[in-house]
């Protein structure tokens, strides 16, 4: 007999039910935190931003995890790693940007390291001393193809990018006292900076890059000037002296201005960028210049001088009438074509047009107008600029006899005038003959006369009647003034005889009242009367004369 119970079948069934639907419920929840973990993996990934690496000559203070890339002071990055380049002379750093920058990380955008910086040009980036460096980055606004890799610039740009205003190029024969952030001026208001300085590809010249910002860039035309500047620019002409500060910043960075002169202001300003001009050192001349930017080749002429053109050189100034119209561009000496014969020398003369009445006028118009005035007798002349510092110029002449030789199209690389003889030889000439009748003079004889007069003068002084002379003057002296004393005695009695001649005359006259006119002492008495008045008017006039000048009866005046 058995003791075993049998359980029913339906039990089995329900056990096993219950048990599948718990397995079911305990997978689902690691499948959905499978799922999740990967949704956020995925837009974690999406929302990370590009990775850019930036290659930089050094670190400059960049610490992977720390340092921050910022724009207008808001975080856009962060680093994630510094490592060395493959040809250990740079180094890369990765940065990790924000997804919204995205679509600025093109050609266009730049980054640099911030620290701090003190030279003479600048004092910025103080704030990184205690906040510790960080990588800007500037872009302009306009979206474009994304890059991946850059360079990294070793100064911050001056100005930033999409910044309106003109940027120009000023060549010069040296750097001076101009430096990268330079400022630069008009009117003594600061429009602008230097962005960069540089040798030209000959290293003739240096060049500086400008940035001129608007609305200011509307006030440069083709023929504005720019010239250097200082702390302090002094002259001394002929309206006396004259001082003028353009900034004290120049002092420790110098400067550019620029200005326009009075006749181009209604020409239409530069609207495109990458224009030369001309910088030049100073303002007077500047304002002396002749020439808009670069001198124009097609106004140029060749001039040959025989002989000697000591003390010509490049820049001195050509004249017509006293006034300047050109300036000699360059000289060059020509050797003789024959042992014995006369050297010459060449020079290309740079004239200015506008200076002669021809302003605006096409290089055919402007050659036909000088073979005009050549043909009435125009030359090219030598002419002394300077006797003290024995400097020629070239002088524009007229000489209408001389019109039978023409100007020479043919010559290259530019036509030559004709010249005619300088007066520089004629000066000379007179000189050198002055010299020659000072040389034939009979200095020695002349010398010799001289010194005989000089031993007779020192005779007489030493002889005894010149040691006796200064009493015999003491003794006339005396007796002169003896005499006046008893002049002015006489002079004054003299009133008193006035009137006794005045009083017999008076009683002459009663007298003649009672004799008859035609008796002789009638006669007598009259003329003893007028004799006296007589008398009395010369008594009077001397005494008139003694009273004015004392002195008149012994000089006879």
């Amino acid at each position: 007999m058995s003791n075993d119970i049998k359980e029913p079948a339906n039990s089995n069934v329900e056990q096993a039910s219950r048990h599948s639907k718990r397995l079911s419920l305990t997978w689902l929840l690691p499948l959905f935190a499978i799922l999740f973990a990967a949704w956020v993996l995925w837009d974690s990934y999406t929302d990370r931003g590009p990775l850019v690496e930036i290659s930089f000559e050094n670190a400059g203070g960049v610490v992977a995890g720390e340092t921050r890339v910022r724009r207008n002071d808001v975080d856009v990055g962060k680093v994630e790693s510094v490592r060395l380049a493959d040809d250990l002379t740079s180094v890369i750093v990765s940065v990790r940007m924000r997804p919204q920058v995205s679509p600025y990380l093109d050609n266009d955008t730049s980054f640099w390291i911030v620290n701090a910086r003190i030279n003479t040009t600048e004092i910025s980036g103080l704030g990184t001393l205690l906040s510790g460096s960080y990588i800007e980055v500037d872009w302009d606004d306009v979206p474009g193809e994304r890059r991946s890799e850059y360079v990294g610039l070793t100064e911050p740009p001056l100005t930033t990018p999409g910044t309106p205003g003109l940027r120009l190029t000023l060549n010069a024969a040296e750097a001076g006292y101009i430096y990268v952030g330079s400022p630069v001026f008009l009117r003594q208001i600061e429009v602008g900076r230097v962005e960069r300085r540089r040798l030209s590809e000959d290293a003739t010249k240096v060049l500086f890059d400008i940035f001129i910002e608007a609305p200011y860039h509307k006030n440069v035309y083709p023929g504005t000037r720019f010239f250097a500047v200082s702390g302090i620019e002094g002259s001394a002409g002929a309206d006396g002296v004259s001082i003028r500060v353009e900034s004290i910043s120049t002092f420790f960075t110098g400067g550019i201005a620029f200005e326009n002169p009075p006749e181009i202001t209604g020409d239409v300003p530069i609207a495109s960028a990458g224009k030369h001009y001309k910088l030049f050192g100073s303002r007077s001349e500047a304002r002396d210049s002749l020439f808009d930017g670069e001198d124009d080749e097609r106004y140029r002429f060749l001039a040959q001088f025989p002989g000697s053109v000591k003390g010509l050189r490049a820049g001195a100034p050509i004249e017509y009438n006293g006034m300047r119209v050109g300036s000699v561009g360059s000289v060059s000496a020509n050797l003789p074509s024959d042992l014995g014969d006369e050297g010459s020398a060449t020079a290309v003369l740079q004239f200015q047009p506008s200076m002669l009445g021809l302003a605006d006028v096409s290089e055919v118009d402007w050659q036909q107008a000088i073979s005009k005035l050549v043909a009435g007798g125009l030359r090219v002349q030598l002419s002394s600029g300077n006797l003290l510092t024995g400097t020629l110029i070239v002088k524009l002449v007229t000489r209408p006899g001389l019109s039978d030789e023409p100007l020479d199209l043919s010559t290259k690389p530019y036509p030559t005038l004709p010249v005619m003889a300088t007066n520089v030889d004629a000066v000379t000439a007179d000189i050198e003959t002055l010299i020659k009748n000072l040389s034939q003079l009979p200095l020695d004889s002349l010398v010799s006369e001289a010194a005989g007069v000089l031993q007779d003068a020192r005779k007489l002084l030493g002889s005894p009647d010149m040691a006796t002379l200064p009493s015999d003057l003491s003794a006339s002296m005396s007796s002169i003034a003896k005499a006046a004393g008893q002049v002015e005695k006489a002079t004054a009695d003299l009133p008193g005889l006035i009137n006794s001649l005045g009083s017999v005359s008076r009683n002459a006259n009663d007298v003649l009242e009672g004799l008859s006119p035609d008796s002789e002492i009638y006669y007598e008495l009259s003329s003893a009367v007028r004799e006296l008045g007589l008398a009395a008017k010369s008594i009077a006039a001397f005494a008139e004369l003694l009273e004015e000048n004392p002195n008149a009866i012994l000089t006879g005046r």
